[in-house]
């Protein structure tokens, strides 16, 4: 048999059921005439996503032994790969019918042009703005500071990312997420710049592109429907950010002057320090900011990427009290149950295993009578969050955080979290009684 007109890149990490529903709409909506492969590489997921691959038809999996990030394992599937064009996919798209089809035949119709993107709709069926053009220095530093705020930023950022921009009818721009190229205009071995593991890696492709004179073009006749971001909020945010900024650091040296990288660096800092000083959440400590700010983007997690639920209790944990709560998490779940601050001031944050899928905190309590009095609550409560913020951040997963004590409210969006989940009622326990 010849070579396949497409090749299918997909990348999957820990998104099983994403993965499985990506390749579910691809099969129902391609053509029947349509001859493709689909190259798989597993960065070694733990939530079986490999083995769902391997029983896939017409995938050929490649199962990483450890996480290698997204460049990478897409330029090991590159290689593996033999068709005429190629499809960069990520595993959280699902095609809506013709969508592929109008792809292709975009590419049959204009080979002047190099590529084709389609065009994005959010699970709830609203368009997706999901394009970006390359950004100008000021819309780089509005993207990671609080002068995101100030007009002249603000209006950089916008362009940026193309608020108000026209998506009707078709107009030049590139996507990475699903993005379908010519063979012909990549390069021999690698697509993406593996320096660029997560983040950044597309538009220094789409940049290259651009500047060897070929055209890349949005088609929004071609539609998808994009989770956005199913992998990247199994880093937490922390790692996230970091990665974010480290490419961006890497970027910028691609595409500004020196001494614009050293007025780069000295306006994070700034920002960082004065968010610091009133109080402000601020992404990471100083020795990971200064490593982004070097280029560094740290290592990529590996091993167990299950969401958090981040519990606050009224009561002190006991597996008596407790065991509904673990019994209650979801599949794919861990829970961090903290218990409320105790009545004498204590300094250190204890982090206790319970089983496999939970930990106990006993966080630090800095100042006595915070039961009675809401401003030492409020100060309590904010030192707390700060600490086990410093705990989760060395932890992969995604954050939902459920308050089942109302006094915990000063935590609120002071732990990086994904998502506040309802409160649950309290339920009396036999034989309780009020002192």
């Amino acid at each position: 048999m010849g070579a396949p007109l497409l090749s299918v890149l997909l990348i999957s990490w820990n998104t099983r059921e994403q993965t499985r529903q990506c390749l579910e709409s691809l099969a129902a909506t391609a053509p029947a005439d349509l001859d493709y492969e689909v190259v798989a590489v597993d960065n070694a997921s733990s939530d079986g996503s490999a083995d769902m691959l391997a029983d896939q038809p017409r995938v050929r999996l490649i199962r990483n032994s450890h996480n290698t990030g997204f460049a990478a394992a897409v330029n090991q599937a590159y290689r593996r790969s033999t068709g005429q064009l190629v499809l960069l996919l990520n595993s959280d798209i699902r095609f809506h019918p013709g969508a592929l089809s109008r792809m292709v035949d975009h590419l049959r119709e204009r080979p002047d042009v190099a590529g084709v993107s389609p065009l994005y709709l959010n699970p709830d069926g609203t368009f997706q703005q999901h394009y970006v053009q390359q950004p100008s220095f000021a819309a780089s530093i509005a993207l990671v500071t609080a002068l995101r705020r100030v007009p002249g930023f603000r209006q950089a950022l916008h362009r940026f990312q193309m608020r108000g921009e026209d998506f009707s009818r078709p107009r030049q721009l590139a996507s990475g997420s699903c993005m379908l190229l010519r063979r012909s205009v990549l390069g021999r071995q690698t697509i993406f710049d593996e320096t660029f593991p997560v983040y950044w890696n597309d538009a220094i492709l789409a940049r290259q592109l651009q500047q060897a004179g070929h055209q890349l073009w949005m088609l929004p006749d071609a539609v998808v429907t994009h989770s956005r971001g199913a992998s990247c909020r199994l880093l937490g945010p922390a790692i996230r950010f970091r990665h974010l900024l480290g490419s961006m650091v890497g970027y910028l040296r691609t595409t500004q002057p020196r001494h614009r990288m050293a007025v780069f660096q000295a306006v994070l800092l700034v920002d960082h320090l004065v968010k610091r000083l009133f109080g402000r959440h601020v992404q990471l400590g100083m020795a990971d900011l200064l490593a982004a700010l070097r280029g560094d983007v740290g290592p990529l997690p590996d091993g167990d990427t299950r969401d958090w639920v981040v519990l606050f209790s009224r009561n002190r944990w006991s597996v008596e009290r407790h065991q509904t709560e673990l019994e209650q998490l979801a599949t794919g779940q861990r829970l961090l149950f903290v218990d409320p601050p105790g009545r004498r001031p204590r300094w250190r944050c204890e982090m206790t295993p319970i089983g496999s899928t939970a930990w106990r905190a006993v966080a630090p309590t800095a100042l006595p009578l915070g039961d009675a009095l809401p401003p030492v609550n409020w100060i309590n409560r904010r030192i707390a969050a700060g600490a086990l913020r410093r705990w989760l951040d060395r932890q992969a997963g995604a954050r939902l955080l459920r308050l089942d004590d109302e006094r915990a409210r000063p935590v609120l969006g002071r732990l990086g979290e994904d998502e506040v989940l309802p409160t649950v009622a309290p339920r009396p326990m036999q034989g309780s009684r009020r002192g």
